[in-house]
């Protein structure tokens, strides 16, 4: 759920002894660093009361694709959750969101794809540039390599699902 919410914008809610405060729940989560027992932001005592997601008028455009290496309740080996708005032409993309999971510590929200798409055509090309621009500086490491490729696909088979004529099935 963490991806999707990461691509719609969400916003956490906290209560803690030093009172409400809220964070992007793209900044919730940390990658391990220092201190790879520390996963999120939360300080002691505090506690999630609440995830607001903001009205983005193109979120109805939207889909979460999950693949995994089996038909089970596994981790996703990569997930894409997507949000486009469109030209009244259904040609153009005005407005795209794309965050990434199983590919980071945490949900991994694919902001230089979102520039590369924002103005572009709703082409393939256009789709395969903007994965290739977000993951040029990953590094496979050990058995994980293939995932890299693999996110390419899905970024653009997502993004072709959701910019065909009548939207995702």
């Amino acid at each position: 759920m963490c991806v999707a919410l990461a691509a719609l914008d969400a916003i956490v809610h906290i209560e803690g002894s030093n009172g409400p405060r809220h964070l992007k729940l793209t900044e919730l989560h940390r990658l391990p660093g220092d201190s790879p027992d520390m996963e999120t932001e939360l300080a002691a005592g505090e506690l999630i009361t609440a995830v607001e997601i903001p009205p983005l008028p193109f979120a109805a455009r939207s889909v979460y694709r999950k693949v995994r290496d089996r038909a089970s309740y596994a981790f996703a080996l990569v997930s894409v959750a997507a949000a486009v708005e469109l030209d009244e032409r259904g040609e153009s993309i005005l407005a795209a969101r794309l965050a990434l999971g199983g590919v980071a510590h945490k949900p991994w929200r694919a902001s230089v794809a979102e520039g590369v798409l924002r103005g572009a055509p709703a082409t393939e090309e256009s789709f395969r540039q903007a994965a290739e621009a977000e993951l040029k500086p990953a590094v496979g490491h050990a058995y994980n390599t293939f995932k890299i490729d693999l996110c390419k696909r899905v970024i653009v088979d997502t993004l072709k699902e959701l910019t065909r004529p009548g939207g995702p099935t």
